[in-house]
């Protein structure tokens, strides 16, 4: 039986929900607001209106499965796949992106923490050689700079 692209991203979310330690990158915040209210806002897979790196989010679905389009403010466009949804917590993958990356697999969650929240984005993936420090960097500023909008909204 011939494997898809949807059963390797499957296959590699429960690895990673069974070692959360090998993701590359992982940011968090701790905000002033009921999970439920934070999750209402980021919590829409085809909406990134919220981050404010990101210009427009084009929902699409392909062979049954939901995709979205990002276009970022600098005019670069990834495509990305849900792969798993659940209770205040998604995991999408990048299928396409002008960055020198591959199996870059991503998940955003809220969980209750305290009198308020903590959201939590971690990502996998395999740089293309040297270009480690670079896409760490990228990936990591774009997760900075949307929870710290999140902080300015909801306090944190």
């Amino acid at each position: 039986m011939n494997e898809t692209p949807n059963d390797r991203a499957a296959d590699r979310a429960a690895d990673r929900a069974e070692e959360p330690t090998r993701d590359r990158i992982q940011r968090m915040v701790d905000l002033n607001a009921t999970p439920e209210a934070v999750w209402a806002v980021i919590g829409d897979f085809s909406d990134m209106g919220w981050h404010p790196l990101v210009r427009e989010t084009a929902p699409a679905e392909i062979e049954g499965a939901a995709y979205r389009h990002v276009t970022l403010d600098d005019g670069e466009v990834f495509m990305e796949r849900l792969a798993e949804t659940g209770p205040r917590h998604m995991t999408y993958e990048i299928v396409d992106a002008p960055l020198p990356i591959s199996d870059h697999i991503a998940t955003l969650s809220v969980t209750a923490q305290g009198a308020g929240c903590r959201v939590f984005w971690s990502a996998l993936y395999e740089p293309h050689d040297g270009a480690d420090a670079w896409c760490d960097k990228l990936v990591a500023g774009f997760y900075e700079a949307g929870l710290a909008a999140l902080a300015e909204r909801f306090g944190g």
